[in-house]
């Protein structure tokens, strides 16, 4: 349907500018279903006469904790219109910012789930132990092919990762043996995606392709059923590896090249954290 709005032909040259700079195809995708749903809401107004009151109503319709990041979008998309006179004035120089979302403890698994989860029969376990110990995103494990792992040289490589960055991995033994199990299991090929796409429910597999985003998601909540591992969601067992990381001794700024951050800070905020734990440690030195 936006795609009959009067302004899809603004949208569609905004998503052109966007491509040209670079930037990834999920980042592409989440700026096109705010921009889409937007003229969704108002098919019969060209760009320029959709206004502060109109934008904030339409922010509205989302979940508060999302409202941030869909006024992200559309502020991206008016500027653009903006700088390329296709619009008299930005409307959202009026619309407020969103404060962001309070810090939370993350629920992280334990080392006794980690154990059960990585212990589970193969496929499944090995997978498991690549994502708690490598700090994947799940869509880089998705994509991940065999060729992007090296046994001689102990790493993993992310290409086109989020911000279409490339990373390098180093693999600790279990993930390196978890790999080695896939290989012997599974006869890998170089080409072939560690999380294939399956074929309806036949339970056939086409590794050349990767697993589907819903697929993946059942896959995980299958294993943590398994392993009576309370559901958290996929991006736990990232916090569940960086938290780790910390405890061990390890840096910041290694552990910010590990996870694929832009910036130190975004390390910082998000896994230089304290729980209780690691609270008590520090007491007891005072004690010492």
């Amino acid at each position: 349907r936006h795609l009959a709005a009067r302004a899809a032909p603004d949208l569609a040259a905004w998503l052109e500018r966007l491509e040209d700079e670079g930037k990834a195809d999920r980042t592409l995708d989440d700026y096109l279903r705010t921009a889409a749903a937007l003229l969704r809401e108002f098919p019969d107004r060209e760009l320029r006469d959709i206004d502060e009151d109109s934008l904030m109503r339409f922010l509205r319709t989302y979940p508060r904790g999302s409202r941030r990041v869909r006024r992200a979008h559309l502020n991206s998309l008016f500027t653009w219109a903006s700088y390329m006179g296709r619009i008299d004035r930005n409307p959202m120089d009026r619309v407020p910012r969103m404060a962001a979302a309070g810090q939370r403890v993350p629920d992280l698994f334990s080392k006794d789930e980690i154990g059960r989860l990585c212990a589970l029969v193969a496929p499944d376990g090995p997978l498991m132990a690549i994502l708690l110990d490598t700090g994947l995103r799940k869509t880089e494990a998705r994509m991940l092919e065999r060729r992007h792992v090296s046994l001689e040289r102990n790493e993993l490589t992310v290409y086109r990762g989020k911000g279409d960055k490339d990373r390098v991995i180093p693999l600790t033994e279990r993930a390196r043996y978890a790999v080695r199990d896939l290989d012997v299991l599974e006869a890998l090929a170089p080409d072939d995606h560690l999380w294939p796409a399956q074929i309806g429910h036949s339970g056939h597999v086409r590794r050349h392709a990767p697993i589907g985003n819903g697929t993946f998601h059942r896959w995980y909540g299958r294993c943590l059923d398994s392993a009576l591992v309370p559901y958290r969601n996929p991006h736990t067992t990232r916090h569940t590896f960086a938290t780790r990381f910390l405890r061990a001794g390890g840096r910041l700024e290694t552990l910010r090249l590990v996870m694929g951050h832009a910036s130190i800070k975004t390390t910082l905020d998000l896994y230089g954290h304290l729980d209780l734990e690691d609270a008590r440690a520090d007491l007891a030195l005072l004690e010492a």
